[in-house]
């Protein structure tokens, strides 16, 4: 099984969703006893199935597989949990067995494809509840943009606009962000001064770098 899983990942990161697809029917129905460690593999396989399936652009299919693998990780014992494995690419899927080592199964990254699902379906009110449920201190970059872009559907103007001026914190060239802002009347002063703000941040981490290097050279 676990051959077969990091082959759905590997199809899955070659954008061959049809053939994944298949697989991820084949793994998810081929369950063993209800042990810990078939749990795992299971929440596991179900997050691969609803990747090849949100590849596939069959939305309802994978907020299934997606809710269905957060059931599943409910059963998980944090113990084992923490040599669960799910795959993510920048589309949407998690860091996949190949390109990663073990990881936790990561209940944001998944609510945050719950929520992706939703989007494409319209269910923006769905999406967004999803989204309010990961914990600010650990929303990605991808993550505060779409909250950003739910919260601006919403007519939440304010939330929106905090979560694009994070994004632009995290890291100053999303230009998404700086045009949604843009059009929420945001001044280009306030821009500068988050482009700035990372420069002079870069610059001052290099120069710390080279007095360290400096001062390496002198001893």
């Amino acid at each position: 099984m676990e051959a077969a899983r990091d082959s759905m990942a590997a199809l899955l990161d070659a954008g061959l969703f049809d053939s994944a697809q298949t697989l991820g029917c084949f793994l998810v129905s081929s369950g063993g006893a209800s042990n810990e460690a078939s749990v795992s593999t299971k929440a596991e396989s179900l997050v691969l199935h609803g990747d090849a399936l949100y590849g596939e652009k069959e939305f309802r299919r994978a907020l299934g597989a997606y809710k269905q693998a957060m059931q599943c990780s409910k059963s998980i014992p944090k113990q084992a949990a923490s040599s669960t494995r799910i795959s993510v690419s920048t589309t949407g899927r998690s860091p996949s067995p190949n390109s990663s080592n073990a990881t936790p199964f990561n209940e944001n990254e998944v609510k945050s494809k719950i929520a992706l699902c939703h989007s494409a379906l319209h269910e923006y009110r769905e999406a967004l509840q999803e989204m309010e449920g990961i914990p600010s201190k650990v929303r990605s970059l991808k993550m505060n943009l779409m909250l950003g872009k739910l919260y601006r559907i919403s007519r939440n103007n304010r939330a929106s606009v905090i979560c694009y001026k994070e994004c632009l914190r995290q890291c100053p060239y999303v230009f998404e962000a700086i045009a949604a802002l843009a059009e929420m009347g945001l001044s280009s002063r306030s821009f500068l001064y988050y482009f700035f703000k990372h420069q002079i941040e870069e610059a001052s981490h290099q120069v710390i770098l080279l007095m360290h290097n400096v001062g390496g050279i002198g001893m």
